[in-house]
């Protein structure tokens, strides 16, 4: 029976080689050394271009998932899926970040962008689609390069300190939808707060209420105790936030990011979130991105709608979300963990305006568009929670359509939510402690911190090599390539050590990004002089970096150690 299914695709690739296409291919590529192929195929013009490029790396996407798997089938693509020029293949929509994530992570210049024939003709507005995706993915990678860096010693010292706390506490997933189709007031600090103080008390008793980060402080001067408290931010400041003994006695959620002496001080009713961005707390637990929920955002704010999501609530409304500075102000009143002339410098010198829920417009800055921005996108990424904007003087926030406080306390009057709701939960919650686990975490913590001597030493017998081969690359080529390899080598010793990449990409992220950057020109280099110029020059300085934290991470993994080691003995003794 002939099969007349018109879903099936067609390949259009010609067997012959495509001439006219390679000559435009050619007049694009320039000097780059990676590609952005848009399109597979059976893989024909892709093994033309390993074959005329042997000198770059391509990164191919497949958008059509049905025509990659009938080329699987009807083709034997082993050796050319086995291409060590062919870095990366993704299929798919889903597959298209990751593939964005790899062309970030290995860019050091402008990528060349190049579509085969069959996408060129039938699909410009898609590869003008993807192609602008790509430019804003990899303006938010170097964003979120610059924050790690900025706060690369911060996060990394609250993520080994709070190793021996996360042993000792449920986990936000632990309680996923115990409040199911409740509503959760998320709570932020801005000006607008002021004018819904009243309201929240009287919603109280109907509605889950979570702070973020420093609204806590407003809540507690009028009398507000919330049902949880979200902390995320890894600054010391913190404990000016949370310097009243009432704001310490309230349910904290704490990240593994946040400010580590917040959840020491913090005695009472305890839950944790490794966050999908930690790779430290991944690699000594033993989980992955996919066991997690809490992914990291650019506001406490975040953090805290995707703790009432894990909990549950149907609908969430945002309280003093303002995004701007509405009359000049800066938060709420009771706020008081910065000095006035830094709010008020910040305030005069905001460059932009933005839409208020009113119809007029505040002033902003590039900070709160870039937190507006997050809130959009997490909003979008959640369809199923309703999510209502209460905040009365902010900014208009898309996806969260703008009701006063009194409509909202009619809509809610009937629901109920009780007094020590979070407190009782995480309290019944409270598990024996896997001493297995304990152990484990312990050891590794030993295991890395016994290794770093010996990175110390083989980073010394590389540079030992490095000093004697850009000499040999021009004196004694056959020593030089020779050198290159145990270089090569033992480099990748190093680097492929288990615990080496989740904490040395938390220290020196940048530093790491940049090295990583320049790797494909490195590899595909064939002449030895320029090749060993680079390893000396990149390479070089990348292992002068490690050596200079090497000193710092001791310290860090041996107090990580004995906080473990005081958690354990405490827990042994009891109360």
């Amino acid at each position: 029976m002939p099969n007349d299914d018109l879903s099936i695709p067609c390949f259009t690739e010609p067997f012959e080689r495509d001439i006219a296409w390679l000559d435009a291919v050619q007049g694009a590529i320039g000097n780059g050394k990676i590609l952005f192929v848009y399109g597979f195929e059976r893989g024909l013009s892709i093994v033309d271009l390993l074959e005329l490029y042997p000198n770059h790396w391509l990164f191919v996407y497949e958008p059509d998932e049905q025509l990659f798997r009938k080329a699987v089938t009807e083709y034997d693509l082993s050796l050319l899926l086995g291409h060590p020029n062919l870095y990366w293949l993704s299929v798919g929509d889903s597959q298209l970040d990751m593939m964005f994530h790899m062309l970030s992570s290995y860019m050091m210049e402008d990528l060349v962008f190049i579509a085969l024939r069959k996408y060129l003709t039938d699909d410009m507005s898609m590869l003008r689609e993807v192609k602008g995706k790509f430019q804003e993915y990899r303006q938010n990678f170097m964003i979120d390069k610059h924050t790690e860096h900025r706060f690369r010693e911060e996060w990394t010292r609250n993520f080994l300190y709070h190793l021996s706390d996360v042993l000792y506490t449920p986990s936000i997933e632990q309680l996923f939808y115990a409040f199911e189709g409740a509503t959760a007031i998320v709570v932020s600090s801005g000006p607008s707060l002021q004018e819904d103080i009243e309201w929240l008390k009287k919603l109280r008793p109907h509605v889950l209420i979570i702070s973020a980060g420093s609204s806590i402080q407003a809540l507690i001067k009028h009398g507000i105790q919330p049902h949880l408290a979200v902390i995320m931010d890894g600054h010391p400041v913190n404990k000016k936030i949370f310097a009243s003994s009432v704001a310490r006695e309230q349910p904290l959620l704490f990240t593994s990011s946040s400010y580590y002496e917040i959840s020491d001080q913090n005695c009472v009713e305890k839950v944790h979130s490794i966050m999908k961005s930690d790779a430290i707390s991944q690699y000594f637990f033993g989980l992955s991105k996919e066991e997690l929920f809490i992914s990291p955002t650019e506001t406490v704010a975040g953090t805290a709608i995707q703790v009432a999501v894990c909990l549950g609530a149907k609908r969430i409304i945002l309280a003093g979300q303002d995004l701007s500075f509405p009359n000049n102000k800066f938060y709420a009143d009771g706020i008081e963990h910065f000095e006035a002339e830094t709010t008020d410098k910040i305030m005069y010198e905001a460059p932009k305006k933005v839409l208020n829920v009113k119809g007029t417009y505040n002033t902003t800055d590039e900070s709160f568009s870039m937190m507006k921005d997050g809130l959009e996108n997490l909003i979008k990424a959640l369809p199923r929670i309703e999510f209502v904007n209460s905040t009365r003087n902010g900014a208009v926030i898309e996806g969260a359509p703008y009701e006063p406080m009194e409509e909202i306390y009619k809509w809610l009057a009937s629901e109920s939510v009780d007094p020590n709701a979070i407190a009782d939960l995480i309290n019944k919650k409270e598990i024996a402690t896997d001493m297995n686990k304990v152990q484990d975490v312990r050891d590794k913590l030993i295991a890395t911190l016994e290794d770093l001597p010996n990175v110390r030493s083989e980073i010394a017998t590389i540079h030992k090599l490095m000093n004697k081969l850009r000499e040999f690359s021009r004196t004694k080529p056959a020593k030089a390539q020779n050198m290159v390899e145990s270089i090569e080598q033992m480099w990748g010793l190093i680097a492929n050590r288990e615990w080496f990449s989740p904490i040395f990409e938390s220290i020196m992220p940048i530093e790491v990004a940049r090295f990583d950057q320049v790797l494909p020109v490195i590899v595909t280099e064939h002449q030895l002089t320029r090749k060993s110029d680079l390893i000396y020059e990149h390479l070089g300085k990348l292992l002068q970096d490690i050596t200079a934290q090497i000193p710092i991470l001791e310290e860090m993994l041996l107090e990580s150690i004995r906080r473990l080691d005081k958690k354990t003995d405490s827990d042994a003794v009891g109360p």
